[in-house]
Parts: C-alpha cells; structure tokens; sequence
C-alpha cells in the first residue's frame, strides 16, 4: 500500500525519509517534487549536483519530440560505426563483445511496430516537458535561465531534408506542431547558417537554458532552502527487511522509507542490487565549447546528419553530441570534440573556434528508446528514473512528477505502463 499523499504543512508530513541517489536533473526534479508532498530528502551524489552528464548537455528542451533512436532501417548505418572512428555514431571495436545483447535489443525494437509504440511514449513523456519543468524553474527564481523559442532540424541536402520530411509522418501522428522552412526561409530566420543549406523542420514549442549547470544548481538552492539535505558519497549497497529497504548503505547506513534511483549511467547497477536486471548501456557524448564564437543563434539546431547540436550559452557556443559506444571505464576520445568544431566551421563562416574546450558525459540509453519510470516489483518501497538516453532534461521534470504521484499512491500524469523496469526490451 503506498503512502497517501500529505500536504506539506502536515504534522505528519515530514515523517516520510526520502533518499534520492542521484543528482543529476533527474534526481533534482525528482526530490523537488518529493518536497511538494511534505517528504523529507536527503539527495546522495559522488558528485556534485548537477555536475555530471547534466552538465554538458546540449541545453534543448525537446519537447516536441517523438522519434525513437531506434528508427525502422537503421541496421544500415551499422558498418560505418565500425569503419569510420569520426563517425556521428561509432563503436570502439574492443567493446563490441559487451554491446551485442543491447545491439540485439535496439535492432528489434527497430521494427515499425516497435518504434511506432515507442513515438507514443516518448510524446507522452516529452510534450508534458515545460508544464513540470517551468514551475520549478520559476520556484527557484531562475526563469531567466530557460527560454522557449523553438529548435531547429536542420538538412544540408535535399535528399536529408527530403527524408527529413517523410519522417515529419510521426510528428502528424502525435499531433505535434511542426513547421517546414525552406534554404531561404531558413537563412532569413538564422542568418548565421551558410546558404545553399536545403531546409529544416522548425519545432516551436521546444526550448533551452542559457546554462545547463546554473539550472542544476538553482534548483538545488531551492531543494536546500526547503529543507533538503545533500551527501557527497557513494551508494554500495542496500539493507532489507519484510520486502522493503529500511537503510541505504554508503559510508554509513543511511535509514529511509522510501529510495529513488535516479543515477543515470550508473543506475543499472544499483537496480541489479535490488533484483531488477536492466539492459542499460551508455552512448557517451561529447561537447565543444567556443567561448567567443563572434555569432549567435536565436535557438537551438541541430544537424542530424552530422549528429550534433549547436546552442548559444551564457558562456559561449556549445556545439554537443555524437554517440560514442565504449562503456563507463574508457578513457575519452577528445578528438571526437574537436572535430565538432571543424565541422561547425563548415556550417556557420563567421565562426570563431579559437579556444574551445572538450567535455565528455555518459547519456543512460536503454535499446528500446524510453526511460524506466517504475516502481520495483520487488521491493514495496523502491522507485527508479534512469535511461533517459538524448532527453534527460527533456523529461526529468515530468519524470520527478511521475515517480512522486507513485511514491504516494496518487495518479501518475502519465501513464507509466510503457516505461516498467520489468518491460519487454
């Protein structure tokens, strides 16, 4: 039987002990909206908030999106993984042996069946983006930090924006709010593109932060200045008794009612600790970021050919993405940065590229393109929220909302059916 839902001002509110491992935006968003219902938290991290993956990200609220990863036809751009080391998408070839079930995996959840299931939750999760993430943005005085000016796909050619187009079938299907913008309608709206590019699909109702360390990092002053508390530490293990978790085990034992999982690229192994086995694998990304571009973009872009995004930041450009298969253990490539540079140079000509700086971060993908949202199914007391892939702070917000409604017993504003832990992958 879950907790039912106490208002915060309640006597008994606070006598529910939270602890959220995790706090990247996910954990943050989740604890925020644990703190809503008069729960106490207490946040634990190796890192400091905000400061992993959540990080580095390209800063795109994508909430129009609705396209898996794991898009029909997509088994055809496997040999070039392989082949081509400064590919958008590759895979160390001494990491294969450990990929192949999660390959297995996305390659059938590729089928058009599949994939058109998967369109349906990612929509659910992602169209409901702003309406969780600007209240706590607001609550934490950093509005200022988020803006919701549209984001930009854009294709050089016209046989990728031709694609680009069928593809915009999925969009109809969810009723999303697309618009078409053709080589010149697309230079008058981004001047700083080269011409001859053939177009983009323009998606208005997504947005993003100016910064997406300072949006961690307020939203942790709000957690702290609502009572949260935060343990640098690292979670080994768990205690139990009568089918729950009474202590979360770090560098001490740490007594809770209830645990939330939330540690991205890491949270695999602690749902494992707690007889949930998941194909959770790491598609690393990688970043840029130019300090003094001499141009600047009125929103998001993203160049899916080339596999990248370019977002103006509060302290630069941030050029952010490809997806590097090679675990948790691999040193980076930083190459893989730099050549984000060289390719935005052939994107934008008045670019500055002088004094760029790498960053590496581990995006948490499952193969089927969705999270897990879930309460445990062996544990009464135990939620997880990892697996975001590409759309982590698209849908941490959303995502907190979930896992709190669970925790107490209350309805989930979203179905939460297609996101178990216990799922077909």
């Amino acid at each position: 039987m879950r907790t039912p839902r106490l208002a915060p001002g309640s006597p008994f509110a606070l006598k529910t002990q939270s602890i959220v491992i995790g706090a990247g935006i996910v954990g943050l968003c989740t604890a925020l909206y644990l703190q809503e219902r008069g729960r106490r938290v207490t946040l634990i991290d190796r890192g400091g908030p905000g400061e992993g993956t959540s990080s580095g990200n390209a800063g795109i609220v994508s909430a129009g999106s609705c396209h898996p990863e794991a898009m029909p036809g997509i088994w055809r751009d496997i040999p070039e993984m392989v082949l081509h080391p400064m590919a958008p998408v590759v895979l160390r070839p001494g990491y294969l042996p450990r990929f192949l079930p999660w390959l297995r995996r996305f390659l059938a959840a590729s089928s058009a069946p599949r994939a058109e299931a998967a369109s349906i939750a990612i929509h659910a999760l992602s169209s409901r983006a702003m309406d969780f993430l600007m209240p706590l943005v607001k609550r934490a005085g950093a509005a200022y930090l988020l803006r919701q000016d549209g984001l930009l796909y854009v294709h050089e050619s016209a046989a990728q924006f031709e694609r680009a187009k069928r593809n915009c079938a999925y969009y109809e299907r969810r009723g999303v709010d697309v618009r078409l913008l053709g080589g010149e309608e697309l230079r008058e709206f981004e001047p700083a593109l080269r011409p001859g590019i053939a177009g983009a699909v323009f998606i208005p109702a997504a947005g993003h932060t100016v910064s997406p360390l300072a949006l961690s990092r307020a939203l942790f002053q709000l957690f702290e200045q609502q009572g949260g508390e935060f343990k640098r530490d690292t979670v080994r293990g768990f205690v139990t008794k009568d089918g729950s978790i009474s202590a979360v085990q770090a560098s001490s034992e740490l007594a809770c009612d209830e645990v939330f999982v939330t540690a991205g690229a890491w949270s695999h192994r602690l749902a494992a600790l707690l007889g949930s086995r998941v194909p959770l694998d790491t598609e690393r990304g990688y970043h840029q970021q130019l300090p003094d571009p001499r141009i600047t973009l009125g929103r998001s872009m993203l160049f899916p050919a080339r596999g990248f995004a370019a977002t103006s930041m509060q302290h630069g450009l941030r050029l952010a993405g490809t997806v590097e298969f090679a675990g948790l253990a691999a040193a980076p490539d930083y190459a893989r940065a730099r050549v984000l540079a060289e390719q935005a140079l052939e994107l934008f000509p008045g670019l500055n590229v002088a004094g760029g700086t790498s960053w590496m971060g581990y995006r948490p993908s499952l193969p089927d393109s969705n999270p897990v949202i879930s309460a445990s199914p062996r544990f009464s007391n135990v939620f997880f929220g990892f697996g975001h892939g590409h759309l982590g702070l698209t849908q941490s917000a959303v995502t907190g909302a979930m896992l709190a409604a669970m925790a107490c017993g209350e309805e989930s504003p979203v179905n939460p059916a297609p996101y178990r832990i216990d799922r077909r992958f």
